[in-house]
């Protein structure tokens, strides 16, 4: 039986995470590959949210660049991607990595302008990225700064609420 394309692509950057993120830990001590990259994709409600999930932290926390991070998910999945979808899938990673922005307000209103980078930041019926990231009873001992985190992901998190 042919596997489905869609299935391929989230397959491909399911392995292409695992490898980038590899002996990465969450600030719970958890593998993020595991804990957090496989959790947020899995709540995707489409094939191409399932690939930005779990490829939302690569260029952002790891060596790799977005474009090699979209080489090496064709790469992986042996095929090339239609362009226009790899456009989109582009500039949701874009926008998903804070690195980018000059400052966490321009972060979050450039993900709320993207509906695909918003629907991985935050899907309003499941738990993705910004309510995995408040949940602070994952830590042994929250700090401070901790608190300080979940508030600002409190605020993010209603301001891109109102944005659906």
């Amino acid at each position: 039986m042919l596997m489905d394309v869609q299935q391929i692509w989230v397959q491909a950057a399911a392995r292409v995470a695992e490898r980038l993120h590899y002996g990465q830990k969450d600030k719970a001590g958890v593998d993020y590959f595991q804990g957090h990259l496989s959790t947020v994709a899995s709540l995707g409600r489409t094939w191409q949210e399932k690939v930005v999930g779990y490829l939302h932290d690569a260029s952002e926390d790891t060596p790799y660049s977005l474009e090699q991070v979209l080489t090496l998910l064709e790469e992986e999945a042996q095929v090339k991607m239609d362009e226009e979808v790899k456009e989109e899938i582009k500039q949701a990673l874009h926008l998903l990595n804070h690195h980018l922005a000059s400052d966490r307000e321009s972060y979050i209103r450039g993900i709320a302008s993207h509906s695909l980078a918003r629907a991985v930041k935050l899907n309003a019926v499941k738990m993705n990225d910004l309510t995995h990231n408040m949940d602070l009873q994952r830590l042994p001992a929250p700090t401070a700064k901790d608190y300080q985190r979940l508030e600002r992901y409190r605020r993010e998190y209603e301001y891109l609420s109102r944005q659906e």
